[in-house]
């Protein structure tokens, strides 16, 4: 919505813009596991990283890092009259796609020590909106993509076809795969077949049950991911599915339990969230989650 608001001016509000905005609207989420934390000087753009832990999991706990690079889409207007949304800088770069690369490769060295899953975040204002279409997920005002995905494409640079959201629309993720999810009362057993529930987490529009506090648990997020990728890319990269790290590092501990050192700040490249669970893959309600996120979305992309 606030996006659309730079259509009739003659430049468009900065993915920086709605990141902050993005990382404004999680903020009030602290008591529910969600940490916001900023760096003292931001020199990465728009970047983030959003790091799912469940710390008192088994083997030193675990965690899901996810690296995010942010793109806005624009619109483009043909002779006819026409017009079409796509992503102006998605090979950025010199040479042409080298941000993409040079994301990928930065994931891949294990930065801070950590696994790391690079993503784009792709922003959409109203107008570009569109709602599910058959196996088709939608355009919604944010969207999500492997790098991996992305990054032979781009590199060396792109044709303006390669850039257009509809090129990427089959694999969308949408931020509800990050943050929305299934309704799983406690203690009731698991509810019988039928249409899921889902519900954005908002401070203090929920029951007190235990299934919210496992939402954030990596391997959920993991297979959440894995679950909604596009069938395209998981044909084409047949052997890469997204998995959990084992290790939760001593700063993130300090990040979820509010602790950070002046060294920990010091260390922060870009503005990162934290979203945490205090529950195990042992715990009595993990496999009803589970089955939870695997009813939602059923293993296809639009569904």
């Amino acid at each position: 919505m606030l996006l659309e608001r730079d259509r009739d001016l003659t430049r468009n509000f900065r993915e920086e813009t709605a990141t902050d905005l993005l990382m404004m609207g999680l903020t009030p989420l602290q008591p529910h596991g969600v940490r916001v934390d900023f760096p003292d000087e931001i020199v990465t753009g728009a970047d983030m990283d959003w790091i799912y832990a469940a710390p008192h999991e088994v083997g030193g706990g675990s965690y899901l890092r996810l690296m995010i690079q942010a793109k806005r889409c624009k619109r483009a207007k043909l002779k006819d009259g026409s017009t079409y949304w796509y992503y102006d800088h998605l090979d950025h770069g010199t040479p042409k796609g080298s941000q993409a690369q040079t994301l990928v490769n930065y994931a891949a060295s294990k930065p801070d020590g950590m696994d790391t899953l690079p993503l784009y975040m792709f922003y959409h204002p109203q107008s570009a909106l569109e709602q599910v279409a058959g196996q088709l997920p939608g355009v919604e005002g944010i969207n999500i993509r492997l790098a991996r995905d992305i990054v032979g494409t781009v590199i060396g640079g792109c044709k303006r076809n390669e850039k257009k959201v509809s090129h990427w629309r089959a694999g969308f993720l949408t931020l509800s795969d990050l943050l929305c999810w299934p309704i799983v009362n406690e203690p009731a057993p698991p509810p019988p077949p039928g249409e899921p529930a889902t519900e954005f987490l908002l401070p203090g529009t929920f029951a007190p049950i235990t299934y919210l506090a496992m939402a954030f648990h990596p391997e959920l997020v993991a297979e959440r991911i894995n679950l909604v990728r596009g069938e395209i890319a998981r044909t084409a990269d047949p052997d890469f599915a997204v998995r959990p790290s084992k290790g939760v590092p001593d700063h993130i501990r300090r990040g979820i339990a509010g602790e950070m050192t002046e060294k920990d700040r010091a260390a922060l490249e870009r503005p990162r969230v934290i979203l945490s669970t205090p529950l195990t893959s042992e715990d009595p309600q993990f496999q009803q989650a589970r089955a939870a996120v695997r009813r939602r979305r059923g293993g296809s992309a639009g569904n």
